[in-house]
Parts: structure tokens; sequence; C-alpha cells
């Protein structure tokens, strides 16, 4: 049996598996190349279709033009009645109904809206006396889909490029009459512009003799009126022609050209009705002779599946006679048939089975031998095996079992185990003895040294003698590696909290009621890109440990790290009047590296129920909340989810309200303290939204720069402020400034390119235009961003820096950044800290030596004023002088402003 067993499989398998695959192979060909020839009958027909609107198209603004040229005549020559406009009118009307059916297949939304509201108002065009309604017809968009229609045409019938400037030639010719119709029939034509328009018309003429001087295929007899026409048309001068034969020529003219465009479309229309007819006969020539293939294919192999079963029932018949003592009958079956091989391996396999029966009751005996021989070689393996009887007395144990236990008994040895041991152990027995199956389990080993065994009891029946075999193996060394590996797997290395994964199975164990809080250490990135990960690794252990020590006293309580800022903790029975309790469980200043380092936290926090994620998410959007809001400690509620589906709204809202506009900008103005002078603006965006009114600028732009939008509206904001700054350029408000803001989200090298490209075209710009720089904290972190903003000064642009004093991140801006202007914060002008003067008169004074302007921004009363004067501010900005306005009321309280001055 050497031999492949099913080498000799017979022919006719293989023919039956290669019938069904040329069955298959052909269907899927021939229902192929049918559909392709349909898919192609249908694309003929979409064309003819077109042509078909191209022609109704045509002939609506054909008759119009024709009917406003009658009109012009019967009014010029003072025609009593509308005898020569009125058939044109009706031709147009009768056009017009059929073109109300194209319009929803072979145009776009935008050129669907023109058409129809063209259709709708046609009998108004062609009822109205005066030139509005005429000149109100989109003709350029009537012109584009006929010309797209008859290209299509063209092209399904693969006409030459002589055939596309023909066609193009003619539609020159009928926009430029459109165009000049009103001077050609006026009573006193403008010369000039006579000569102009019939010479245009002329020059195409000449055109189309060369075109079809070239192809004389598109020699017709329209083409030739056309060109006779046109040349007629073309000797027209207002000097000696009259009006009735401008009339005439002009009419001749645009009716020989509608038809000579007609008579291309008809030329088309025929090729492809013919071609449309010949791929309608491929297509069901093939699906005939595909079905009569597949017909034939599946007879052959019904044929061939009956010849296989004639066959298989010899071969049944064989194999029932097969013996391997004694050979078959001959002469009983067929001496040849289609499965011969695979009969002569069946006898080989009966006669391997015998051999193998054979050799199996051999070994069996063997076996029984052996099996006498085990409690002797029992002794030989690494583990501890004992033989008890059905009392439960040991009849034999190994070395290794007396090494574990010496000589006791079961009862001393299960003294030896925990109580859950024993009664493990207790349990095992008695389910052997009743079921008569193993059991296998762990037990704890008590004793100077923990140990875990695997006890295995297998029951084994001598005659009426129910023995035991108890084996035991140290698992000691396994039990611990995989409690290390429990502990990667639950724990967080760092701090020895409890990470996601083995929070969330403590929680499964607890019984839930309290608060569900997300801790996020404000400066922990910093401290990263500041010190390096360890140092921030070790803050995070410092915080945890201390807030460890201070959780000792809440007995029901889980700690652990959500993320590498982040921290989470469960409190039984606490609730939102315990706010302040939970705020003193955190340190806000730590020792590191003998180096004091002070701690920011923002919490979102939540009331628990059984479901973890549910907790989890509610807790994140409370910290989300808490960082957007900058709020230390944020409860969720119902608010936080209106909130974020109003900011979810907002996120839908917003690009369209950049695509179309609604973004608009306002303008607060900047004087110059001393003198009361303005000197510039600040450019603020503002949002009106249709439905939901007015938008806050923090909101949308929070959203914009959380939804990754920030730099499309920076895009739409800058187009604004250099928009109204171009607009002031020759008026009295060219010498104003303008400030735009620009977040650290925004620093990107689409706006750096944008301020070049704008300063080519307007080379003054970076003498208006200033760029305020906002979130340096963040801009500090990436030096990308400070490259590009070096860039940008380097193009002459001044560089402000908004909220200077809020952190030592602004002040290390000023030596990273080439900054030209300093603004503060409105908390050291008339918010909290506007009585630290000592604050105002450093940064005054600051700002003088490094020759950086000063500006003080949130000015709100007198005394604010006065007290910024006092410290040395050059500029300032606020409600004081005016809140943000729009560009005309700007520019009127700009007038008012220096009136006053004057």
């Amino acid at each position: 049996m050497g031999s492949n067993r099913f080498a000799k499989i017979p022919y006719r398998i293989y023919t039956m598996a290669l019938a069904v695959a040329c069955l298959i192979g052909v269907s899927l060909f021939g229902l192929g190349l049918s559909y392709y020839w349909k898919e192609k009958h249908v694309a003929v027909d979409e064309t003819v279709r077109d042509l078909n609107h191209a022609s109704d198209l045509a002939g609506v603004e054909s008759y119009l033009v024709l009917h406003h040229a009658a009109k012009l005549y019967e009014t010029n020559s003072e025609q009593p009645t509308a005898l020569l406009s009125a058939p044109y009118r009706e031709r147009a009307l009768q056009y017009n109904v059929q073109l109300l059916d194209d319009f929803e297949t072979g145009v776009d939304e935008r050129e669907r809206e023109a058409l129809l509201r063209f259709s709708e108002d046609l009998e108004d065009t062609l009822n109205a006396d005066g030139l509005s309604r005429f000149e109100a017809v989109p003709f350029d968009v009537i012109e584009s889909i006929n010309r797209r229609w008859l290209y299509q045409g063209l092209e399904r019938t693969a006409q030459a490029n002589t055939a596309y400037e023909l066609t193009d030639a003619v539609m020159r010719m009928q926009m430029a009459f459109v165009e000049g119709v009103t001077n050609l029939l006026a009573e006193t034509p403008d010369e000039d512009q006579l000569e102009f328009e019939v010479s245009t018309i002329a020059n195409e003429a000449r055109l189309i003799e060369d075109i079809v001087a070239t192809d004389p295929s598109l020699r017709t007899k329209s083409v030739d009126d056309l060109i006779e026409s046109a040349l007629a048309l073309g000797r027209v001068t207002a000097a000696n022609s009259t009006l009735e034969a401008r009339y005439v020529n002009g009419t001749s003219f645009y009716e020989d050209s509608h038809a000579a465009l007609q008579a291309v479309r008809a030329a088309a229309d025929d090729t492809l009705l013919t071609e449309r007819d010949r791929y309608g006969a491929l297509a069901l020539t093939v699906l005939l002779i595909t079905l009569l293939l597949s017909g034939a294919l599946l007879f052959a192999l019904c044929y061939t599946r009956k010849m296989y079963a004639h066959d298989l029932g010899h071969l049944k018949a064989r194999a029932l006679a097969i013996d391997p003592s004694t050979e078959p009958v001959e002469e009983t079956f067929p001496p040849s048939h289609d499965f011969r091989g695979i009969e002569d391996e069946l006898r080989e396999i009966a006669v391997s089975v015998h051999s193998t029966v054979h050799t199996l009751e051999t070994k069996s005996n063997d076996l029984l031998r052996y099996h006498e021989r085990w409690s002797s070689l029992f002794s030989e393996t690494g583990l501890a095996i004992a033989l008890i009887d059905d009392t439960y007395n040991f009849i034999e144990r190994n070395d290794v079992f007396r090494q574990f236990f010496g000589e006791r008994n079961l009862y001393e040895i299960n003294q030896l185990f925990t109580d859950t041991g024993r009664r493990l152990l207790r349990e095992a027995l008695a389910g052997v003895t009743e079921n008569g199956t193993s059991a296998q389990f762990i037990l704890h080993l008590k004793g100077e040294h923990v140990r875990f065994l695997n006890v295995k009891i297998i029951p084994l029946k001598r005659g009426e003698t129910l023995t035991y075999y108890l084996i035991l193996e140290d698992e000691t060394e396994r039990v611990e590696r995989e409690r290390k590996v429990d502990r990667l797997v639950r724990f967080d290395l760092a701090t020895e909290l409890y990470n996601e994964y083995g929070f969330l199975r403590a929680w499964e164990k607890q019984d839930i009621d309290g608060t569900f809080l997300l801790i996020k250490l404000n400066d922990f990135h910093h401290l990263v890109d500041w010190y390096d990960p360890t140092y921030a690794d070790l803050l995070m252990t410092e915080f945890a440990r201390h807030v460890e020590d201070r959780l000792e006293k809440y007995a029901h309580h889980l700690f652990g790290r959500y993320r590498d800022d982040t921290l989470m903790l469960y409190v039984r029975g606490f609730s939102t009047v315990d706010e302040h309790e939970l705020m003193e469980l955190f340190p806000t200043e730590l020792l590191i590296n003998q180096k004091r380092q002070t701690v920011h936290v923002q919490i979102g926090a939540t009331h628990t129920t059984p479901s973890f994620n549910d907790c989890l998410f509610e807790a994140t959007k409370a910290l989300q909340h808490a960082k957007e809001t900058r709020t230390p400690f944020v409860w969720y509620d119902a608010s936080i989810l209106a909130q974020l589906q109003w900011a979810a709204l907002i996120e839908q809202a917003l690009p369209e309200a950049i695509e179309q506009g609604h973004i608009t900008v306002a303008y607060q103005p900047q004087v110059e303290l001393k003198t009361g002078r303005v000197v510039g603006a600040e450019a603020l965006a503002r949002w009106q939204h249709p439905d939901i009114g007015n938008v806050p600028p923090n909101e949308f732009i929070r959203i914009a720069e959380r939804s990754d939008q920030i730099l499309w509206l920076s895009h739409s904001i800058l187009d604004l402020v250099v928009e109204q700054l171009v607009a002031w350029r020759d008026t009295p408000f060219a010498d104003i400034s303008l400030s735009y803001n620009l977040s650290a989200h925004s620093v990107d090298p689409s706006i750096v390119t944008k301020l070049r490209d704008l300063m080519v075209t307007y080379p003054w710009l970076p003498d208006r235009l200033k760029i305020e720089l906002t979130e340096s904290a963040d801009i500090m972190s990436h030096t990308t961003e400070l490259e590009r903003l070096e860039d940008i000064s380097d193009l002459g642009y001044c560089l402000s820096i908004d909220d200077f004093g809020t952190g030592y991140a602004s002040f290390e801006a000023i030596w990273h950044l080439p900054i030209q202007e300093v603004k503060i914060d409105r908390m050291y002008v008339s918010g909290k800290a506007k009585d630290s003067t000592s604050f105002l008169r450093a940064v005054s004074r600051f700002a003088s030596e490094q020759k950086l302007t000063s500006l003080a921004e949130g000015i709100e009363t007198k005394q604010d004023l006065e007290r910024i004067i006092a410290e040395g501010v050059e500029l300032g900005q606020g409600y004081y002088y005016a809140p943000a306005l729009d560009a005309t009321t700007f520019e009127a309280w700009v007038n008012e402003k220096r009136g006053h001055l004057a």
C-alpha cells in the first residue's frame, strides 16, 4: 500500500468535475457578455435621450430668441399686430412643454434649478415688453448643457474633431447673435457695435467653410444655407440697410443655425439608433448561445452522473464480497468498471484492518501483564503517588509522597490543608466514590513555606474492590509565576495601583454605592517635556501615595490609574455634599527630588451605578467639561449631557456656517491711552445662527479646535480681516491696524503660505495686520510651531502674545519668539488681581526695556484707565471705550471719536 490510495480514481470523476466547471464558466461568461452588450444598449439609449433633451432645449432657446427679435422689429417698426412674433411664441411654448419632462436626468442640481426657473418663467418672458426679462434668461447655462449633450452624442458616434469644431462654431455664432440682437434690430443701431457683431458672425461662417473644406462629409444643405445666410448678414451695416433688411437677414441666419445644429443632432441620433439595435441583437444572440451551451453541458453532466451511479452499484457489490482470506467470484461481476482502482484499494485496506486487529489483541494481552507491574513502576516517577483503599487507608506510597507527608495517615494529612482545601478533598473523594470518575483540584498546603499542590484522584476497580490513586504535583512555582503575571495584568507598574482592567475586576466584586471620580494631573505632560517621563511618573507615584494615606480612614474604596496623567477613584457612601471632603484627599504640593512641585488637578465625578462603563462615561464627560470650562471639580448631571448635545449640534452646524459665511467679524477698538487716538482693533469672530441664535465665540472656537475645524475657521476669519483692510486701504481708516487671533492649533504651514502670498499681492499688509498669539503654553511644547511663527515674523508681520501674565509659558514665549507686543490679561486690569499694580508696573518696565508695545485688555471703568495709564501702559481696549462692533458701526464710532479729539 505504498502508492497513493486515490491515484486510480476513474476518468469519469474528472470528467464530471470538468463539466461542472465548464458549465459554470460558460454560463458566467455568456451572461456577463450579454450583460455587457445590454449595458452598451442602455448607454446608447441614455445618449439618444440626452440628444432629444438637447433638441427640446435648443428649440425653446431658438424660438425664444426669434420671438424676441420679432418683438423688437414689431416695436421699432410700429407694427400694429404681433403677426410675426406669435408663431415663434407658440413654437417656444410647445418645446417648453417637452422640456419640462427633461429636467430629471442629464443635469446637475444647479443646472436643474436654473432650467426649471427658466422654463417656469418662459411665458412671462415671452409676454414681457422690455429687455430685462430677456436678458435674465440663463443663455450661458443653456448653451453649456446643450453643448455637453451634443458632444456626448458626437463622442458616442466617434465623430472626428472637425464635427466638434463645426458644432462649436455654430454655437458661437448663435451666442454672438443673441448678445447683439437688441442693437441689430434697434431703430438706430450703434454702427461700430453692429459692424463688430456682423463681422464676428461672418468670421465664424468663413471658419465653417474651412472646416467643411477640410472634411467634406460635414457638408450638408443646412450647413451651406447657414454659411450663405451668415455671410449675407455679415454684409449688413447700419448705413446701407433698413430695419426690415436687418430683421429678415438676422432671423434667416438664426433659423439656419438652428437647422444646422438639428441636422448634426439628427445624424448622431440615426447613428446611435443603428448602434443600439446592433447592441440589442448581440446581447440576445449571446444569451441564446449561452443557454444552448449550458443545456448541452447539463445534458452531458446528467448522462455522466447516470453512468457513475451504475458503476457505483457494482462497487458496493464488490465491497460486500471482499474477504481478506478468499478471492471474490469474478464471474458474478463485470470484469472492468470505473471503480476498479478503488476496489483494489478496499481489498488492501481490509487486509490491513485484519492485521491491525490481530496486533491489538496481542497488545491487549501485553497490557494485562504490564498492569500487574504498575505498583512497582509508580515509585520511579517524580510525582507524589499513593494507593488508598475504600476505607481511605494507605496501601502504598512512593518516596516523593513520603517527602511531603512522611508516614501520616489521610486524616493527619487533611489537617495540613486550609479549610477550603479540606472541603475540596472531602467532596472529591465522595464524588469519585459515587460517580467512579476522576477528580482534579489545587490545594494550599500550610507550613513554614507556602506550597500549592495539584491533586488528582483516580478510581481503580479490581474485582469488587475499589481503590484510589492519589497523585500530587508541586505547582508552587507555576502558581507564583501566574500570580506575577496576574499582577502585571491588573496593576500599574509605576504607581502599583490598579490599572483599568484590575479596577474593573475589583469593581465587579464590590457592592457599588458611592462616588466615582477621574482625577487629571494638568502638568503631567509638561513635566514629561520639561524633565523626563521618570520625573513625571515619580510625581504621579508620590501623589498616589499621599491620596492612599488619606483614604485609609475609608473602609470601602478603589484607587487606580486610568491613563498616564489620569487616576480613577471609587469611594463608597460619598455624594455631592461631600465635595469639599473629596477635594481634601488630593495634595496641592509635593516634594519631588528635594524640590517643591505644585500640583493642579481637575476632577470629573459622578454618582455610581452598578455599570462601570456607564460611570466611566459620565465621569469622562464631566472631566471633559471641567477641562473645557477650566473648572477644578465638575459633577456629572443632566446639564452636562445637555451641554454635550449642544456642543454636538454646534460641531455639526459649524462647517455649513463657515462655508456659507455665517461666521462674521466684529472689531473692538484699541486706543492709545494718553491721546485717546484709535490705532487699531482686535478682530473677533461672531456667529448668528438662523435657528439657534447667537453662539458665543468661546464655545464655537473651542468646539472647532476639538473637532479639527479650527484651521478652516482660521482661514475664513483671516480672509475676512484682510478683505476689511483692503476695503479701508484708500479711506480715512487706512492707518488702523487689525489684530488677528491665531490659536496654537492653527499654526499650520498653510497659514504661513497664505500670509506670504497675501504680502505679494498687498505689500503694505504686514504694517496693518498683527498676529495675536493665543494659548502660548501649548505652542511652547512644539518646536515645529515655534519655527512657523518665526517664519511669520520674518515676513514682517507683528507678533503679539495674548493673556500675558497668566502662566510662566507666556514669559518663556518672549525669549523664544520674536514678540513685538504683550497683551496684559484682563485679570490684572479689571479682574480679581487688579489691585496688583506691581505686576502692571513690572510688565510696563519690562516692555519698555525690551522695546515691546504693552496693551491692556478689559478696561471697563475710568478708574481702570487711570491706573493703567499711571503704570505706563501704552495701549488699551475694553468696554470703557466700546464693545466689539461690526464694520459699519466701528467706522461711525471712529469718526465720532476723531471728531471729539479734533
